[in-house]
């Protein structure tokens, strides 16, 4: 374990920025990495070629990309692994990540990760622990929303325990190996307490400001918990943020892989912790929460008997240190949110504004009252808890509707609380991307289709993905790992499903969460999604072409490298200005007049009781809004020539 303030620093000095001076320079540097930073005209040094205004970072790193490509891979003992270990063919298809840590082993990360980890780190605390009898000791807890902290029930059983505690932040080194400013918090239970023996958790209120009167409590954030499930597998790594033995704080980075998820409640994994863990938070590698660390798991013999260090039974004069550990074990997220949603804001109704329980589709249909075969009326696009939710969303801005660039980016950054990965069957057809009338239709061609027919059409497409990688791998031959990756690239390419990504995957590389963001996706039949290829979209002249000329299906037309759509311009223009102020930078295909033609069709066309329902139904899926759907006129008078 290393100080987590250090170990960022340290692998900060590996890092290089590079300006690139436009398309010729990214294609000699495939591996360049486009960042949210900043997609506007920059000042060019003296003597050099003006920037396209995309910033890119690359980093150093002691893997060399060609020799991870030209790493030898036999595609039939990949798919002997994928059978052993129970991975799924279509999973790997779509998942990018996952295949480059199958095929090659790589568990090298964005630097990004850090700065998120650093971020992620600010919301965990040292926990003194007091009962009325005097100090018991030390645990860990981290706020998971404004003012509310969570920790073990072991940590703070009762309310005389939390009467005694007091909760301590920025009890950590910096930088410079000097220690921070520790703030002290005292703890609310009069305001807030409850605890769940069996989950072995407690969440309690925190005091608003320090006890010297210089921080507040909101300075340090607060987690989201995110309730539903595949956040995590087996294999995966974990990193925990933690006050082992009340020590500053420290976080376990290496080795840490997740055990068993076959346990209802908990997770097990292999990391470094120690007795002041409890409570700690424990993260996968978008740090997001998936588990409270709450014990270890000891060796037992067979007579159930827990074992020391060295293979004989232990006894509690031996003390903790000798315990054989083999594992440590947390309580699942999405089953304290269960409890917190059901049971325990019975008690405490403000636990409702914020969390929600986890929801399949089938919930979600259940909870808004959609029947498939008809949606007319409110039931499809309840207008007035609409409003309550939109006013509530934008809450934070004086005037939405005259807000600024930075302004509603930070608002759909921070709000963007769940993140979905790419699979239209589970989280656009069903709800999201529904008509009044019941019906999917294709975004270009207007064509109507059932949320079964899409469906069904989408497993089909994955059932042939499979067998073609079945075919590919039962050749025993060689190949380079940079080949191998190309041809499952080219079965998804081959073989897309029936929903497209307005702003296209191959922009951003198809990286998450801009991949799975349902912002931008909409059901598509594949004709239509690859007659438009990745073309970006432009005013063609002499369009609408006459019924002749017209031979795509009612798609729209190609020209050039150009896609103008056959209808739906200004619902397609609105869910791009979306993704240009949500990902700054991580796009370079639209230049100013064509930033400026995307807003002219955004306000052409009005907004569709359609988009009102699609915004409301994502913001409950995935926590932000389209504010250009909820505020049109806002495309006209925000900057999007200017940088954040």
């Amino acid at each position: 374990m290393k100080t987590f303030e250090k170990f960022l620093a340290q692998i900060k000095m590996t890092e290089q920025r590079l300006f690139y001076t436009g398309a010729s320079a990214l294609d000699e540097t495939p591996d360049a990495v486009i960042t949210s930073e900043n997609n506007f005209p920059a000042r060019p040094a003296e003597g050099q070629a003006p920037f396209t205004g995309v910033v890119y970072r690359k980093y150093i790193s002691d893997r060399r990309t060609d020799e991870a490509d030209t790493k030898p891979v036999n595609p039939k003992q990949i798919n002997n692994y994928l059978r052993e270990h129970h991975v799924n063919i279509t999973e790997l298809i779509n998942d990018r990540l996952l295949r480059e840590r199958i095929i090659s082993g790589d568990d090298t990360l964005d630097v990004s990760y850090l700065e998120k980890g650093v971020q992620a780190g600010r919301a965990v605390c040292r926990i003194s622990i007091y009962s009325p009898n005097g100090e018991e000791g030390f645990g860990t807890g981290f706020l998971i929303a404004p003012q509310i902290l969570i920790t073990n029930h072991h940590v703070l059983p009762d309310v005389s325990y939390a009467n005694a505690s007091y909760a301590e932040f920025n009890y950590e080194k910096g930088v410079n190996d000097l220690p921070l400013s520790a703030k002290v918090f005292n703890l609310e239970p009069q305001t807030l307490f409850y605890t769940n023996e069996a989950l072995d958790y407690t969440i309690i209120w925190v005091g608003e400001k320090s006890t010297d009167g210089f921080a507040r409590i909101q300075d340090f954030g607060y987690l989201h918990l995110n309730p539903n499930l595949g956040k995590i597998k087996e294999g995966n790594a974990v990193s925990i943020i933690q006050h082992p033995d009340g020590k500053m704080k420290k976080v376990a980075l290496r080795q840490n892989e997740v055990t068993n998820l076959a346990l209802p409640k908990f997770i097990r994994y292999v990391t470094d912790t120690k007795s002041g863990s409890s409570g700690a938070p424990v993260f996968n590698d978008k740090w997001e929460v998936v588990a409270v660390h709450h014990a270890g798991v000891p060796r037992y013999n067979e007579a159930g008997q827990i074992l020391n260090r060295s293979g004989a039974l232990w006894d509690k004069s031996q003390g903790e240190v000798q315990v054989d550990w083999i594992e440590n074990e947390g309580i699942r997220v999405s089953t304290i949110v269960y409890d917190l949603t059901t049971v325990a804001a019975l008690q405490f109704p403000v636990l409702w504004h914020h969390f929600q329980p986890m929801r399949n589709v089938e919930d979600i249909r259940k909870s808004v009252g959609i029947d498939v075969d008809g949606v007319e009326g409110s039931n499809y696009y309840p207008e007035a808890a609409d409003a309550d939710l939109k006013q509530q969303y934008y809450s934070r801005l004086a005037d939405p509707a005259k807000a600024t660039f930075e302004e509603i980016h930070e608002l759909l950054s921070d709000t963007h609380r769940t993140h979905h990965n790419y699979n239209p069957s589970k989280y656009v057809y069903p709800v999201v991307d529904i008509h009044p009338d019941g019906q999917l239709q294709g975004i270009y061609s207007g064509k109507p289709f059932s949320v079964q027919e899409l469906i069904l059409a989408d497993q089909k497409v994955d059932i042939e993905r499979q067998l073609r990688f079945i075919e590919l791998g039962k050749g025993d031959e060689l190949m380079a790992a940079k080949h191998f990756d190309e041809a499952v690239e080219s079965l998804e390419a081959a073989l897309p499903y029936n929903c497209e990504h307005v702003v296209c995957q191959s922009w951003f590389n198809k990286q998450e969460p801009m991949r799975g963001d349902l912002h931008h996706l909409f059901a598509c039949e594949s004709g239509c999604n690859s007659f438009r290829n990745n073309f970006p979209y432009a005013d063609l002249p002499n369009y609408p072409l006459d019924d002749v000329e017209k031979i795509r299906s009612e798609c729209g037309n190609a020209v050039q490298g150009r896609f103008e759509p056959e209808r739906n311009r200004g619902i397609v223009a609105r869910a791009v200005l979306y993704f240009l102020v949500r990902y700054p930078g991580a796009i370079k295909v639209y230049d100013a007049a064509a930033i400026q033609t995307i807003i002219s069709w955004s306000q052409q066309e009005p907004v569709t009781l359609y988009e009102k329902h699609r915004n409301r139904e994502i913001c409950l899926l995935q926590g932000n809004r389209n504010p250009f759907i909820d505020f049109p006129a806002l495309a006209t008078t925000i900057r999007f020539d200017l940088p954040m």
